[in-house]
C-alpha cells in the first residue's frame, strides 16, 4: 500500500513540477513578445509621433529638430558604393566579433554553443538622402546625414544544442534601415 502511494505522490509530484515549469515559459515568452512588440512601436515612431507625445518645453536643452535639406549627394553614395565591398568586409568581421560574445554570454542552458556560421552585410551600399546642418552658436556646428539601406545581407546563425543537434537559422528576408546620423 505504501508502494502505490509513493508512486501517485511521485507522479503528482512530477506533473506539478512540468505544470509550473510550462506556465513559467509561457509567461516569459507572453512578457517578452510584449516587450518585443513595444520595441518595434518605438522603432516604427517619427519625429512627428515624437513631437506629438512630448511638448517642445520637456525637450532637454541639446534636442533640436532640423529641417532636412535634400541636396544631392551623389558624390558620396557614388564613392560609398565603391568603396561598400571593403567596408561590407570590414564590418561584417566588427559585428561578427561584438555579437557572437554576446550571444554567448546570452545564451540559454539547453544550447551548446551560438555561432556565425555566414555574416556579410550584402552587395548592396547605403544611400545618403538628405543633409541638415545646425548652427550651434559658439559651440560648433552639427551635421546631420539622412540615411535609407535597403540591404540583402547573408546572415546564418549555427545553433548547436546539448544534444548534438545542429540548427542553421537564415535571415530570410532583406534589410530595410532608415536613420538620420
Amino acid at each position: 500500500m505504501g508502494f502505490i502511494a509513493g508512486v501517485i505522490l511521485g507522479i503528482a509530484v512530477g506533473l506539478a513540477i512540468i505544470v509550473g515549469l510550462v506556465r513559467s515559459e509561457n509567461s516569459r515568452s507572453k512578457r517578452r513578445s510584449d516587450l518585443a512588440t513595444i520595441i518595434a512601436a518605438f522603432a516604427r515612431m517619427t519625429v512627428e509621433d515624437s513631437r506629438k507625445l512630448l511638448p517642445p518645453e520637456y525637450y532637454p536643452s541639446w534636442v533640436t529638430f532640423s529641417q532636412l535639406q535634400k541636396l544631392s549627394l551623389n558624390w558620396l553614395n557614388t564613392h560609398l558604393t565603391k568603396i561598400w565591398p571593403y567596408v561590407n568586409e570590414a564590418a561584417s568581421e566588427l559585428i561578427k566579433a561584438s555579437a557572437e560574445p554576446v550571444l554567448e554570454q546570452y545564451r540559454p542552458m539547453i544550447l551548446s554553443s551560438l555561432k556565425f556560421s555566414k555574416f556579410t552585410l550584402g552587395t548592396v551600399a547605403p544611400q545618403f538622402t538628405g543633409v541638415s546642418i545646425i548652427e550651434n552658436g559658439e559651440s560648433g556646428i552639427t551635421m546631420e546625414l539622412e540615411m535609407n539601406w535597403d540591404g540583402n545581407p547573408s546572415i546564418v546563425l549555427d545553433i548547436k544544442t546539448r544534444v548534438g543537434l545542429a540548427l542553421p537559422v537564415q535571415m530570410q528576408n532583406d534589410l530595410n534601415i532608415y536613420c538620420i546620423l
